[in-house]
């Protein structure tokens, strides 16, 4: 049961890794420190986003600024990329922590330790970059008989969850197969052939689940496709898609897949270190026939041994909300 309260609560909407106002993913950053513990979750669901992030005082405010808690529809879960940069960002907008031009850095304390964020901009807060070092492949590439339970998952033939390019020498051509990687959370990514096939995809929601739990993936399934075949210069270019069980709705920006994906492309040599991986990633139509798709831009790096994932923040509405229940 919720502990009945009624009071005013500090809020900020904004919208992370957007390029052009109203694209990238929504999240609601809400002052927590006077919301009863078992109203999160329920919170959360009313507001109906992919993620919502409360801010508390940190346990350890010798190495973090702000503890943060992160809720998906399902469950709180201790690491999320677009959250972090929402989070940061929002608690400077807010005045909750002081923003300095041209880079203030947020020690955002959460499940997985604490997260330094960093945040730029002229005069006001504009693009955010999480880095951390939680970064392992713990799974095999999967190319036998498993495939299968990608099929329903992503509504595309078994053939077509692989990619083949070559690394930056242009001499080794090779084959990819979908695998388990964490950039902070493990996650199941998929690459497919052809940019084409990546729109084409028609997830259905309950293969999903079954799929990214049997295949080993904790937190998604993300679908990849290189835009160019990647070089030793210029930025690698993919176009994505990413499902996951505890959000319905397919996620428009994933911070998390992000880093999990640099770190697949570094395990790989098909990305250097200080190479920037840009991820063009959302649904290519919207829910409502006739709507366009939400877009997001990310960009990530990774050296083997860190993980970077940045990108644009945009202030939708601030306020507080008047909670009763």
């Amino acid at each position: 049961m919720v502990t009945p309260m009624k009071r005013s609560v500090p809020f900020v909407w904004v919208d992370v890794f957007a390029e052009a106002p109203f694209g990238g993913n929504p999240l609601a950053v809400l002052d927590g420190s006077g919301i009863p513990e078992d109203a999160h979750l329920p919170l959360a669901r009313e507001l109906s986003l992919s993620e919502t992030t409360f801010y508390l005082p940190p346990s350890q405010p010798e190495a973090a600024d702000l503890r943060v808690r992160i809720f998906t529809q399902a469950k709180e879960i201790p690491f999320s990329g677009h959250p972090l940069l929402g989070t940061a960002v929002a608690v400077l907008l807010n005045g909750r922590l002081r923003f300095t031009a041209p880079q203030t850095t947020v020690r955002l304390e959460t499940g997985m330790g604490i997260v330094p964020v960093t945040v730029t901009g002229s005069e006001h807060p504009e693009r955010a970059q999480f880095s951390h070092d939680r970064i392992s492949v713990p799974g095999s590439p999967i190319s036998d008989e498993r495939l299968a339970w990608l099929s329903p998952a992503l509504g595309l033939p078994m053939d077509r969850f692989r990619a083949r390019t070559t690394t930056s020498s242009a001499s080794d051509e090779r084959v990819l197969y979908p695998q388990v990687v964490s950039g902070g959370a493990r996650q199941l990514i998929v690459p497919i052939q052809t940019v084409e096939e990546i729109d084409e995809i028609n997830a259905s929601y309950r293969d999903v689940v079954v799929a990214e739990k049997t295949l080993g993936a904790e937190l998604g399934i993300l679908s990849f496709a290189f835009r160019s075949p990647p070089g030793s210069d210029a930025a690698v270019q993919v176009r994505a898609r990413f499902f996951a069980y505890d959000a319905p709705n397919e996620d428009p920006a994933t911070g998390s897949a992000a880093a999990s994906l640099a770190v697949y492309l570094h395990h790989h040599k098909l990305l250097l270190p200080g190479q920037a991986l840009e991820i063009d990633q959302g649904p290519p139509r919207g829910p409502i026939e006739g709507a366009p798709g939400r877009r997001s831009l990310l960009r990530a790096f990774c050296d083997g041994t860190t993980v970077q994932v940045e990108g644009r923040v945009r202030e939708v509405l601030q306020g507080e909300m008047r909670l009763q229940f």
